[in-house]
């Protein structure tokens, strides 16, 4: 029997097959985890669609994580399929590009303001919609970001 089989999770910020969040999603479900997977935007489904159709049973759903109602649809769906939640994987990240490209010190206000909500206030709101999935048998919660200048460093 597989370490974690009988145990369910959910995945949020795989964008590609480069991300951290698909890295720890094929660790999780290697050792026998069911998954759901979530999507920001037609831009990025086909990507996690693709991915994600390689393991076996996993479910994938939309969910922009500024918008309230749609965090409680995809835990309400999670709920429906799975009936609990053991692991919630948060890897979601974006600024403004301007505010990247810039040095820090000119990041306007407005940016900063989109990046932590979008980075880090989602943390948050998912994990108060996860909590009357996970209270059924505990839970972990990670949060996992990979540095955005190792991946794009900055030109000089």
């Amino acid at each position: 029997m597989a370490l974690l089989e009988g145990k369910t999770g959910i995945i949020f910020g795989v964008a590609n097959k480069r991300s951290i969040a698909w890295a720890i999603a094929q660790a999780l479900a290697n050792e026998g985890m069911r998954l759901a997977f979530t999507y920001q935007g037609e831009r990025l489904k086909e990507n996690v669609q693709e991915l994600c159709s390689t393991m076996e049973r996993s479910v994938l759903l939309p969910c922009d994580v500024t918008m309230d109602a749609e965090i409680e649809s995809v835990f309400k769906t999670v709920g429906d399929e799975f009936g609990k939640l053991d692991v919630l994987v948060h890897s979601v990240a974006f600024a403004p590009r301007e505010d990247l490209e810039n040095e820090f010190v000119k990041t306007s206000r407005d940016g900063f303001k989109v990046a932590h909500d979008i980075s880090a206030y989602s943390l948050v709101g998912l994990t108060r919609a996860a909590l009357p999935l996970m209270e059924k048998a505990g839970g972990a919660i990670l949060k996992a970001i990979r540095d955005y200048n190792a991946v794009h460093p900055r030109q000089k």
